[in-house]
C-alpha cells in the first residue's frame, strides 16, 4: 500500500497542518499517494501501527514493543489475540475502553492467565501512577446518562435460541469428537453475515457443581449476591455465573487465607502467585486442600465470571436465514487422573438437549468477510474446525453466483475418520465452486503432513494466485497453525518472488494493509 513520504523538515517555518498538507501534495505529485487529499485523510491514528498485535509473539516481546507507549497501547499489547472478539470489542477498542471508560479487565478470555495477570499489573501500575489527593465531591452529582438498550442478539442482550441439531462429523474410532451444531433463530429477526461468529453463554457441568457443593458441605440453596448485583441461590450462581474450571488468583488466595492446615495454606499461597494449571479446577483444589473452606459469599466474590465463548459461523444467511450453523470440537482430556471436558463445547454439543435453550449473540467481524468483488480469487486455509467460516464463505459465494476461483486447504489427523464435510466439499469440487481442494491428513503416512506442508509443495501455484490478486484467509489455532502458515507464506513469497527476508516481510505486510491477508485465529 502506498505511504506518504515526509519531505518537509520538522523545523521548517510551517505550522503542523501546513507541513502535513505540503507533504501530502509532494507525495501525490511523486506518485506516492493516490490523491492530493490522501495524506490529510490518512494522517494521525489511521497511520499508527501496532507491531505487538501478533499472537505469534511471546508476552515479553509484545510488551517490549509497546514500551514507552500510552497506557491503552500497553494494555493492547498484553492482549494475545488478533481481534478474536470474545471480549465484545476489538483489542484496540477494548484497551481504550479499559483506559478511558473504566471497562472491566477480565474480558480477555483467550489470553489466559498470562494476559489476565499482565492486565492487572498494568492496571495497578497505572492507578498508582495517577493516584493523587482525593478530589472534592461536587455538591450535586450530574445525572447519569441513560444507557441505550442493547439490540436483541448482542452480547449485552442475548437471544434465547434453541438447539435444532448436533450431528457427529467424525467416523467411529476417531480421536476427535466434532459436531455440526444448528441453532434455530426462530422469528427473532436476528441477522448475520458470513465471517461473523456466534457467542454463547454456556453453563457449567451440573455434576461438577454438585460435587463442589458436596465438598463445601452446603446444599446449594444458600442465597448469594453475584457481581451483577443479583441475588441467587448458590447452585444457580455456580452453574451460570462463575468460572469454576479456571479459579482466579484471588479465589486461590482466599482458599489459602481460610486453610486450617498450615502446609495447605503455604501451598495455596504459592499457587496463587503462579496461577492454577490447566485442569486445576475449583473442585480439584477443594479436594486436594480439604482444610480450605472460605465463606460462601467471599468465594463467590473471588471467582471470576463465566465468560461467553465464540464459535465461527459455518453457514450463509442467504441459504439459512433463520438458522446458525457452527462446527464444535468437543474438548475432552484427562487431567490429574480425572476426565476434563470443555465447558462450552460439551454444553453446546452434548449436554444441551434437543430444542433446549441457549443464550446466543452475534459477534460482528470487522474485516473477515467474503470480498465484495465477485471475481476475486480466494485462498482459504482452515484445518480442523477452522474450516467453519469457509463453509459459510463457499455457501455465500455460491448463493451470490460469484465467478472468482476458490482454493481450500483443509487438514485433520486421518482421512478415513476425520474428513469432515467431505460430501459437501467433493460436491463443490465437482461443480467447480472449489477450483482447488488441497488436503493434509497428518497421520495418513509416517511423516506428518500439515496444511503448511501442502502450501510449500504447491508454492509456485500459490504465488500465481497471489499475483492474480487472491485474498488469503486463515482460521484456526493462533499459536501454532497460524504461526506455521505465516512462516510458510513468507517462504513462498521469498522463494517465488525473489525477495530477501526483509523484502518478503514487506510484501506480506502490504498484503495485510490491503486486506488481502486476513486471519480469524484464537
Amino acid at each position: 500500500m502506498p505511504t506518504q513520504v515526509n519531505l518537509i523538515p520538522e523545523d521548517a517555518p510551517f505550522e503542523e497542518g501546513q507541513r502535513e498538507w505540503l507533504n501530502g501534495l509532494l507525495s501525490a505529485l511523486a506518485g506516492w499517494e493516490g490523491s492530493l487529499g490522501g495524506a490529510a485523510q490518512d494522517s494521525g491514528e489511521a497511520k499508527e501501527s501496532f507491531p505487538w498485535h501478533d499472537p505469534a509473539l511471546e508476552m515479553d516481546e509484545r510488551m517490549a514493543l509497546a514500551e514507552g507507549k500510552p497506557y491503552e497501547r500497553q494494555l493492547m499489547a498484553a492482549m494475545a489475540q488478533l481481534d478474536c472478539g470474545q471480549c465484545g470489542y476489538l483489542c484496540k477498542t477494548y484497551a481504550e475502553a479499559i483506559a478511558f471508560e473504566g471497562e472491566a479487565l477480565n474480558r480477555c478470555v483467550p489470553g489466559g492467565k498470562e494476559t489476565e495477570r499482565k492486565l492487572k499489573e498494568l492496571g495497578a501500575a497505572h492507578q498508582a501512577a495517577n493516584a493523587g489527593p482525593a478530589a472534592e465531591e461536587p455538591a450535586e452529582k450530574p445525572a447519569a446518562k441513560p444507557k441505550k438498550a442493547a439490540p436483541l442478539g448482542s452480547r449485552d442482550n442475548p437471544y434465547m435460541a434453541r438447539l435444532k441439531s448436533s450431528t457427529p462429523l467424525n467416523a467411529e474410532g476417531s480421536t476427535k469428537d466434532t459436531r455440526h451444531v444448528v441453532i434455530d433463530l426462530g422469528d427473532s429477526g436476528i441477522e448475520y453475515e458470513a465471517g461473523d461468529s456466534m457467542g454463547i453463554y454456556p453453563e457449567n457441568d451440573p455434576r461438577s457443581v454438585d460435587a463442589i457443593l458436596a465438598d463445601l458441605e452446603v446444599s446449594g440453596g444458600e442465597m448469594v449476591t453475584t457481581a451483577a448485583g443479583e441475588s441467587k441461590r448458590l447452585r444457580q450462581a455456580l452453574l451460570k455465573d462463575l468460572d469454576v474450571t479456571k479459579p482466579s488468583d484471588e479465589a486461590i488466595a482466599l482458599l489459602a487465607e481460610h486453610a486450617g492446615d498450615a502446609d495447605e495454606a503455604e501451598d495455596l499461597r504459592m499457587l496463587s502467585g503462579q496461577g492454577a494449571a490447566e485442569g486445576q479446577t475449583l473442585l480439584e483444589l477443594l479436594r486436594v486442600y480439604p482444610s480450605a473452606r472460605p465463606p460462601l459469599q467471599a468465594l463467590v466474590d473471588a471467582l471470576g465470571p463465566l465468560q461467553p465463548r465464540l464459535y465461527s459461523i459455518a453457514s450463509s444467511s442467504k441459504r439459512y436465514p433463520t438458522e446458525i450453523h457452527t462446527t464444535v470440537a468437543v474438548v475432552k482430556t484427562a487431567v490429574y487422573g480425572r476426565g476434563y471436558k470443555g465447558v462450552a463445547s460439551t454444553f453446546l454439543a452434548k449436554r444441551l438437549s434437543l430444542h433446549g435453550e441457549v443464550p446466543i449473540y452475534i459477534q460482528r467481524s470487522e474485516e473477515f468477510r467474503v470480498h465484495a468483488d465477485p471475481d476475486h480469487p480466494a485462498i482459504m486455509i482452515g484445518p480442523g474446525t477452522g474450516i467453519a467460516p469457509f463453509m459459510a464463505f463457499l455457501q455465500e459465494r455460491e448463493a451470490r453466483g460469484d465467478a472468482g476461483r476458490n482454493w481450500l486447504f483443509f487438514g485433520n489427523p486421518e482421512s478415513a475418520k476425520d474428513h469432515i464435510y467431505r460430501r459437501e466439499l467433493e460436491a463443490w469440487r465437482k461443480q467447480g465452486l472449489l477450483s482447488r481442494l488441497t488436503l493434509a491428513f497428518s497421520r495418513d503416512q509416517e511423516e506428518k503432513v500439515y496444511v503448511q506442508t501442502r502450501m510449500l509443495e504447491q508454492a509456485r501455484e500459490f504465488w500465481v494466485w497471489l499475483q492474480a490478486g487472491a485474498v488469503i484467509y486463515i482460521c484456526g489455532d493462533a499459536s501454532r497453525m497460524a504461526n506455521d502458515v505465516d512462516h510458510a507464506l513468507h517462504r513462498i513469497v521469498a522463494e517465488q518472488g525473489g525477495f530477501d527476508a526483509a523484502g518478503a516481510t514487506r510484501y506480506v505486510e502490504r498484503l495485510t494493509a490491503e486486506r488481502r491477508y486476513l486471519r480469524d485465529v484464537y
